[in-house]
């Protein structure tokens, strides 16, 4: 079963994708920023943005494994896995 937050994980990875393989979008000389053209900034721009999804894409991940994992264990408050003590 998909849960939103596999979405959420899923969105977050492709976005960086998809801005810098939608090349047409991005392919051309003005605005300048500093000397450089929009090309070459637009790209070394998503180098943090992409780091930054992957980071918060990662952490999701690993908030879901510890939560899942929660689930699996069988739960201490019951009695029925307990001996009795005399």
């Amino acid at each position: 079963m998909v849960k939103s937050v596999d979405v959420a994980i899923a969105v977050l990875l492709l976005i960086p994708l998809v801005a810098l393989l939608a090349i047409p979008t991005y392919n051309m000389i003005n605005p300048n920023l500093g000397g450089v053209s929009f090309f070459y900034w637009y790209q070394l721009l998503w180098m943090p943005l992409g780091a930054l999804l992957y980071y918060i894409a990662a952490v999701l991940w690993e908030k879901k494994d510890k939560e899942e994992e929660k689930a699996a264990r069988p739960s201490r408050s019951s009695k029925a896995g307990r001996k009795r003590r005399r």
